[in-house]
């Protein structure tokens, strides 16, 4: 690209997120430039690695095919039920559709299918351009446009969208204030298969070192995400498969069977990071570049996908009205909209995984007592069930209407 490109939006990060956020936009009068900042590395991840899984919640599920993407997803596994436990003492809890009197909770499926789903559901439209740009070389923000340069050249948009995660490079250029922090922790991937087929049964495990959690994947496999100190995924990394089947078959939630093969294992560092855009500097950021959670619950897709459709539907609704897109009275609506979303499910996220994650005797027996009588509380259940499915939302955040008008609905 020689010159200077125009458009409405620039979207920078071609993940799932930002995906879904072109899919949006779509329908409507905006011109969108969809900027991948990484290429390469995804088109060279080797057949070895484990496959990376998402759960969507059922919310999200809905949000998906209102954009016509279900069908290409129609065959993920279901999550009908989930059981909560802690290592070591009784007290368990089980949320199960019934409570909401639906057929599921959630759904499992692989990231890189999702992504391609969304991408093969984009239709062929005059108004959106897809470059695969690598990572920003510079950034120069203006009074009316902000123009981001790359490798590729430079395009010039009313709205630069931050969706690439947090690692494409904006961060630094646009000086965006940073809240985060290490959680010391390492997260151990794989899919493994039990000896009981999974029957829908999401379980979250809690140990000293964090929460192990095994997600229905397919009709005889299970998704695993094993929260592990340094020491022990150092440890972990010099065992064979049967030296850590051996292992993992030590920690198993209660009713789970015998794990009796492992896929290939990849392990994550696990933090907490959150950025902050000025609603006066024509950035937005939406999922993984606005906030990266912890994978207890498995939120962190289903709430940028809310960050997504919600963005969306508000710049629809300001082109129809005239207004400026990328000014800060839509940018401040945007934050606002998203703040309570956002506070809420980190809030459970990193709260969740501390309180589980203290060996505190007191704590444990406290914890126990806990489970055992929210298992007997039916209404607090049903309230559980429903946020886990991402339809019981904070007041302020219920994902607008994909239509220019604007109109707030609930995901229900």
């Amino acid at each position: 690209m020689a010159e200077t490109m125009q458009v409405d939006v620039a979207i920078l990060g071609a993940g799932p997120v930002g995906l879904s956020l072109a899919l949006a936009l779509a329908d409507s009068h905006l011109s969108v430039a969809l900027l991948d900042t990484f290429p390469a590395p995804r088109a060279a991840v080797p057949a070895s690695a484990p496959e990376r899984t998402i759960a969507l919640s059922l919310g999200s599920s809905r949000i998906l095919a209102s954009l016509g993407v279900a069908a290409y997803l129609d065959d993920a596994a279901p999550i009908t039920h989930i059981q909560v436990s802690q290592a070591g003492l009784s007290g368990v809890v089980r949320l199960d559709a019934g409570l909401l009197g639906e057929s599921f909770l959630g759904q499992v499926v692989e990231l890189d299918r999702v992504r391609a789903a969304i991408a093969h559901a984009l239709p062929a439209s005059t108004n959106l351009v897809q470059m695969a740009t690598g990572p920003l070389q510079a950034l120069q923000q203006h009074g009316d446009a902000v123009a981001v340069h790359s490798a590729k050249g430079v395009v010039r948009a009313q709205l630069l969208v931050g969706a690439d995660g947090g690692q494409g490079g904006l961060a630094p250029l646009a000086g965006l204030a940073r809240l985060g922090w290490d959680h010391n922790r390492y997260a151990c991937i794989a899919s493994v298969k039990t000896a009981r087929a999974p029957a829908g049964i999401a379980y979250e495990h809690f140990l000293p070192s964090g929460p192990l959690a095994f997600l229905p994947f397919t009709e005889d496999r299970f998704s695993i995400v094993w929260s592990l100190t340094p020491s022990e995924a150092a440890r972990l990394q010099t065992l064979d498969d049967a030296g850590f089947l051996d292992q993992l078959n030590r920690h198993l939630p209660p009713g789970l069977g015998r794990v009796v093969a492992t896929g290939p294992r990849a392990q994550l560092p696990l933090g907490f990071q959150r950025l902050l855009a000025r609603p006066d500097r024509r950035l937005a950021l939406i999922g993984n570049a606005a906030q990266t959670l912890h994978p207890v619950a498995g939120q962190g897709f289903n709430l940028g996908l809310r960050d997504a459709v919600t963005l969306a539907a508000m710049l629809k609704a300001a082109a129809e009205r005239g207004e400026d897109i990328g000014g800060p009275l839509l940018l401040s609506r945007y934050l606002a909209s998203r703040r309570w979303d956002a506070v809420q499910v980190i809030g459970f996220t990193e709260g969740l995984n501390r309180l589980f994650s203290s060996d505190f005797l007191p704590l444990q027996l406290a914890r126990a007592a806990g489970l055992a009588a929210l298992e007997r509380l039916p209404g607090l259940k049903r309230q559980l069930a429903a946020r886990a499915a991402g339809l019981a939302l904070p007041a302020a955040s219920h994902t607008p209407a994909l239509t220019p008008s604007g109109d707030r609905h609930a995901l229900r």
